[in-house]
């Protein structure tokens, strides 16, 4: 089944608008006013809850603040962005060496997620379906799990599809997509930036894996 990117372009421009741009607004540190423990926490529960990375997190105490503050002082600790992408690979690692004492687990996919809305771009998003997907497409062995080899796979897989992504994006641009969009609050100002930049083609190339995967 070839990759539907027209699809995953307007299923990653619902996902941004849902939920995405918020939990970035908050976990990339862009707002000018400081942010609470409580708004942080609530963001990182959306985004755990709907990337599926929540069961990872202890659930001693039902205050998301409790629960999701640790990994709320991990992210904020780690500011600056990363310049290639070896150091994305080592950003990762990092949050995954400080995650561990606390949760007692290797949260791979977890930190790659909570970094991808910290700084998006050149972060890849480890994601058990997309890592499938990479294996069936003779990109991965089953026997390379490790993120910098997913990242390497990853790579070199979006090189190969990036002008059908970028059509894809550029078909929203047509369209106008915004009208299909609930709520429909995104301004020019905002959305012709937004579906022109390389993270979205990012996404949109994550959705397009995934959804094949998923849809089996």
């Amino acid at each position: 089944m070839p990759l539907n990117f027209h699809y995953a372009a307007h299923t990653y421009l619902d996902n941004w608008v849902e939920c995405d741009r918020y939990a970035r607004s908050i976990l990339d540190f862009g707002s000018d006013s400081p942010v609470g423990i409580e708004q942080a926490c609530k963001q990182i529960a959306l985004v755990a809850n709907i990337y599926g990375i929540a069961p990872n997190f202890s659930k001693d105490s039902e205050k998301q603040a409790l629960r999701y503050s640790p990994v709320w002082t991990a992210v904020a600790l780690i500011k600056n962005r990363p310049a290639s992408e070896q150091d994305a690979k080592d950003c990762v690692g990092q949050l995954v060496e400080a995650l561990k004492p606390i949760y007692g687990l290797n949260l791979w996919s977890a930190a790659s997620k909570l970094l991808w809305m910290r700084f998006g771009k050149p972060i890849v998003i480890y994601d058990s379906l997309a890592w499938k997907w990479m294996c069936n497409n003779g990109e991965l062995s089953e026997r390379d799990g490790s993120y910098s080899k997913f990242y390497d796979a990853w790579r070199m897989s979006f090189r190969k599809y990036e002008n059908d992504v970028d059509s894809a994006c550029s078909d929203l641009r047509k369209t106008d997509a915004r009208r299909f969009l609930c709520p429909f609050d995104l301004k020019d100002v905002e959305f012709e930036p937004l579906v022109s930049s390389d993270w979205f083609a990012e996404r949109v190339f994550d959705h397009a894996v995934v959804n094949e995967i998923a849809m089996g």
